[in-house]
């Protein structure tokens, strides 16, 4: 309720003012270290009839506890700040369109305080809040949003969210661990999409919705009315959840890693109830979202060499639980699935590329209900992918230059439905706190669905071409 306060009348400009005087007299220094960005981005997409151009405002705060830093003037005094065993960190983002107010995300990849990680081992640690953690290789490279919620409010430019609760960690001579628990869950956020007059409408151009207005019916057209039917609040937010992770130290050449999970699904798979009313001559049809948690399992090994190449494969199985759908109620039942991962990559300090391959089986049973069909399902899954090759490339052409000029480059080929996304992004600055970026995403897709179900996400999308043209302020 308090996001949806800030965009309604002067919510939207109260929120960004009073973010601005908050920087007002604030010294990004070692005291208090904080940043808060403004910037302004126009998306031109190519819709199947008329181009669109979506207007995007943005604000962002960050900040982190102070750090010790040498005095440039002697070689051993430091810049004073305050000795403690914690630490903390922040940032918070808010993205608005000036063309649909009810188009808006408020984000926060990390939002914790805590003691910090110090260099000691076999002491555990502990902090408190959302912080992102990077439980799987999976995750880090497609996106998938499995451990850790996704912002997809731009499905084109996914990121990974934090987990919300307590967090403990422990350094050991080989190992390091990491446990995380918590009875507050916050979903990922997607594009969004509100119903208006009984009608499912995208109020984001990404919102992509094939709820049709009307069906044929007793040699007619008869029309559809939807109605939404949310759980209650306590239901959705209070859940508990858990997550444990062992991984040889990252400095090692060789490493392997084991994360298991107890988690809400990140999602929520939609459930619908349809009745003919002849009286009226349509037909209601209320959707209901429906909440599960999974149990997964992950691992993954590795081997980098000393130039910087690594060599990887990582699995990772989905156990999704929770109660009957209910017999009103036509769905998709969720199963058991398994994702495979072998990857490359190459990093040094001006590049990186990544290729990677990715199999995903399982995840979907045929659709149950009184209106199941069974040519295929009713709603996209939310499968990104069945079998899928990327390959991605980023560059920064001068390191450490004011300028900071750089490119990046993503391709994804999707085997099962024959999908192709180009996506490219490149930025530059003018000064340390203004720079501009200019990016572009080409999509296309052979077929809506692989033919073992799953796989949508380039189907849905591949209207979607898009330019994207953006500023950046940081004051």
């Amino acid at each position: 309720m308090g996001v949806l306060f800030l965009t309604r009348g002067v919510g939207p400009r109260f929120f960004l003012f009073l973010l601005f005087l908050l920087t007002l007299g604030t010294e990004a220094s070692v005291a208090a270290p904080m940043r808060f960005e403004l910037g302004f981005e126009g998306q031109g997409y190519r819709p199947v009839v008329h181009p669109q151009v979506f207007p995007i405002v943005s604000a962002g705060l960050e900040f982190a506890s102070p750090v010790l830093k040498k005095n440039p003037k002697s070689k051993t005094a430091a810049v004073a700040a305050p000795a403690s065993e914690f630490e903390y960190a922040g940032d918070v983002k808010l993205r608005m369109s000036a063309a649909q107010p009810k188009a808006f995300a408020l984000t926060s990849k990390n939002l914790y305080w805590g003691q910090k990680d110090g260099k000691r081992e076999n002491q555990i640690r502990f902090s408190f809040g959302r912080r992102l953690m990077g439980w799987t290789k999976v995750d880090s490279i497609w996106n998938l949003g499995q451990f850790e919620q996704l912002d997809q409010w731009d499905r084109l430019r996914p990121s990974m969210q934090g987990l919300t609760g307590i967090f403990a960690s422990m350094r050991s001579g080989y190992f390091d661990f990491k446990m995380f628990a918590s009875a507050l869950f916050i979903p990922e956020i997607g594009p969004n999409v509100v119903i208006e007059d009984n009608r499912v409408v995208p109020v984001h151009p990404q919102g992509i919705n094939s709820a049709p207005e009307s069906m044929p019916l007793l040699n007619g057209t008869v029309p559809l009315r939807y109605q939404l039917e949310i759980p209650s609040i306590t239901k959705i937010l209070f859940r508990p959840s858990f997550a444990f992770s062992a991984e040889t130290k990252p400095e090692l050449p060789y490493g392997a890693k084991f994360s298991y999970g107890y988690l809400p699904l990140n999602y929520f798979p939609i459930g619908f109830d349809a009745e003919y009313y002849l009286a009226n001559n349509e037909v209601p049809v209320v959707l209901q979202p429906l909440l599960f948690h999974h149990h997964l399992f992950n691992g993954e090994l590795r081997y980098r060499l000393e130039n910087g190449l690594e060599f990887g494969f990582a699995g990772l199985i989905d156990q999704p639980v929770g109660d009957p759908i209910p017999s009103n109620l036509t769905a998709t039942p969720l199963t058991l699935s398994s994702t495979w991962m072998p990857w490359i990559e190459f990093k040094n300090m001006s590049s990186s590329v990544t290729l990677s391959q990715i199999w995903v089986q399982g995840g979907l049973d045929a659709d149950v209900g009184r209106v199941a069909s069974s040519q295929g399902s009713l709603f996209s899954s939310h499968l990104f992918y069945r079998m899928a090759t990327q390959i991605a490339l980023k560059h920064r052409f001068l390191p450490g230059n004011v300028h900071d000029p750089a490119i990046s480059f993503k391709y994804i080929h999707e085997y099962s439905i024959r999908g192709d996304w180009f996506s490219g992004d490149a930025s530059y600055r003018f000064t340390p706190d203004l720079g501009i970026y200019i990016g572009g995403d080409v999509l296309s897709s052979y077929l809506d669905v692989s033919p073992d179900r799953g796989a949508e996400f380039l189907a849905d999308v591949r209207s979607l071409g898009r330019i994207r043209l953006g500023v950046n302020y940081a004051f």
